[in-house]
């Protein structure tokens, strides 16, 4: 919709320009341009919007991103021994995760 707008009053402004000499508009000058010409601007609605999906706190992938980090915590337990490993070390390690 905005580019309907924007190509209805481009071509009337830099008419108005032309016509006037004029390099650099003013709001003032734009706005007469607009209020000019509003009654010529034809908007279509869009289809479909008069649907649409309901908004949900739980995302549909919500549950997908919830296995696969259970899924990967699961496995980094499993297989790193945090017993051997000093907190100092763990934290260091883990901060550069990217």
């Amino acid at each position: 919709m905005r580019r309907a707008i924007i190509n209805h009053f481009n071509p009337k402004i830099e008419s108005y320009a032309a016509v006037n000499h004029i390099s650099q508009l003013s709001e003032e000058q734009v706005l007469e341009v607009v209020r000019a010409n509003y009654d010529t601007l034809t908007l279509k609605l869009q289809d479909g919007l008069d649907q649409y999906e309901r908004y949900s706190e739980q995302h549909k992938e919500a549950a997908f991103f919830k296995e696969l980090v259970r899924s990967i915590s699961t496995n980094v337990r499993r297989n790193l021994a945090f017993h051997t490993l000093s907190q100092e070390v763990l934290l260091k390690e883990f901060s550069t995760i990217s």
